[in-house]
């Protein structure tokens, strides 16, 4: 296990095997750590520069919309991210305890009628949804509340699955 240094996104890496566990914090530049560390842990893999791309976007979307949208402002919040691979996939597990959203229930992005009505954003789990061999979201029915969390303990509410295939 490897800490991370305050502000630099990654609290910890784990090692398990064949299989990888980041243990992110509740900023942005989780993002890049993170990335920077798969992108080591996939390395013997040798992945064609495609699935390269969409494992990259796929976790890039899904980590920044957990600490844009998931997490509240001040609070210490965690992103876990499990990853291992097989020959036909690249898995993806992110847990987080910020507020429960099901991404995959969020309405598609009203389709760009002129670019003075554009609004930004809003693009990212639709191509998610679009990258990934496979998605799937489940809600902790314990949690109960939108309210960020209190005690020191990591209680995952979101857990949301994404495989990648690794054919080009």
């Amino acid at each position: 296990m490897r800490a991370g240094e305050q502000g630099s996104g990654l609290r910890a890496v784990r090692r398990y095997g064949e299989a990888l566990q980041l243990v992110l914090c509740n900023d942005l530049a989780a993002i890049e750590a993170g990335r920077r560390e798969i992108g080591k842990w996939l390395e013997p893999v040798k992945l064609g520069p495609k699935v390269t791309n969409r494992w990259e976007v796929v976790f890039e979307e899904v980590v920044s919309n957990i600490v844009r949208h998931g997490f509240t402002p001040g609070f210490l919040q965690t992103i876990i991210v499990a990853a291992s691979h097989t020959s036909n996939a690249i898995k993806f597990t992110f847990d987080d305890d910020g507020r429960p959203f099901d991404p995959l229930s969020a309405p598609a992005p009203e389709p760009l009628r002129s670019l003075e009505t554009a609004s930004l954003g809003g693009l990212g789990l639709p191509l998610v949804r679009k990258m990934a061999a496979s998605i799937s979201y489940e809600r902790d029915p314990e949690c109960g509340t939108d309210a960020p969390p209190t005690g020191l303990v990591f209680t995952p509410r979101n857990r949301l699955r994404v495989s990648i295939a690794t054919a080009e």
